[in-house]
């Protein structure tokens, strides 16, 4: 039998790192399954959009096409700012099934859910994005000191079902005083996904360039390209979300340490159990 994770729960720095790759393997296969078929199609596509969209501008001598390399940027971050917030939704809508105690999460449910969200959140995802982006240019350190402050913004929008300023603000204040710890855990499980997504990237390379190896006459088709890209963008689907699901965590531990609503759920839970025992006693 597998053991339920509370997530409402208060986790010191290693609990946290554990809870969130043990959440990963107890709900590797239903999880696995929905990013697969909801989130890998939009990643892929947004990959390959990009590589299209570099070839047009590649097409045009640099004197005739200045501003190229702005255009390609604008669009990098909107395709990065669409696939994360619909990978990120994707996800806590997976966590709110969870929470509600669904034993069998399936991609139906989980699609409905994320599908409700999809606009606030992507909203959310823009506004912090264009915060965290003038914070920086006016210096880099508040920059990354706003990015970690508004990390649980998606998971607050998708767990509590605020407004995004309302979001942003609980945010702000569930992070004061834990911002040290927030960034430290978002430190050490990027840099795991980062390892894990570059020995991917290291394989399909390796794979990619065989033919070349044993041939050299072999030049690399369109077709190789996009199936080196579409994999890697496969890869980055499966591993994104390790990010989300820690970020989830530190949310849970920072509103149980704060507000100790799961513990206050736990009481409310036993006083209506003896109070329906208490109805059912009759008279002896």
């Amino acid at each position: 039998m597998i053991e339920w994770i509370n997530l409402r729960e208060e986790r010191d720095f290693g609990e946290k790192v554990n809870a969130t790759f043990q959440f990963v393997r107890q709900n590797f296969k239903s999880l696995s399954l929905c990013l697969l078929l909801m989130g890998a199609p939009i990643m892929i596509a947004g990959i390959l959009l990009f590589r299209y969209i570099i070839i047009l501008i590649k097409i045009v001598p640099d004197n005739q096409n200045p501003t190229g390399s702005f255009v390609t940027l604008v669009v990098f971050f909107l395709i990065y700012m669409i696939a994360g917030s619909w990978l990120s939704t994707l996800i806590y809508s997976y966590i709110n099934e969870y929470l509600d105690g669904n034993l069998e999460i399936t991609c139906g449910k989980v699609f409905k859910r994320a599908l409700m969200k999809i606009g606030k959140v992507l909203g959310a995802t823009i506004i912090t994005a264009m915060l965290v982006t003038i914070a920086s240019v006016l210096f880099v350190i508040p920059g990354i000191f706003l990015a970690v402050s508004l990390s649980l913004v998606t998971v607050i929008l998708m767990a509590e079902d605020k407004s995004i300023v309302k979001s942003i603000w609980r945010s702000i204040s569930l992070i004061r005083g834990k911002w040290w710890s927030t960034f430290g855990l978002l430190m050490v499980i990027s840099i795991i996904v980062v390892l894990l997504q570059f020995v991917i990237n290291m394989i399909l390379a390796i794979i990619s360039a065989y033919p070349r190896l044993m041939h050299q006459s072999v030049t690399v088709s369109e077709t190789s390209k996009v199936l080196f890209l579409s994999f890697m963008s496969i890869g980055a689907t499966m591993l994104l979300p390790i990010i989300y699901i820690a970020i989830a965590f530190q949310y849970f531990n920072l509103v149980e340490s704060k507000e100790s609503q799961g513990l206050r759920q736990q009481i409310d839970r036993a006083a209506n159990k003896t109070d329906i025992i208490l109805k059912n006693e009759g008279e002896y």
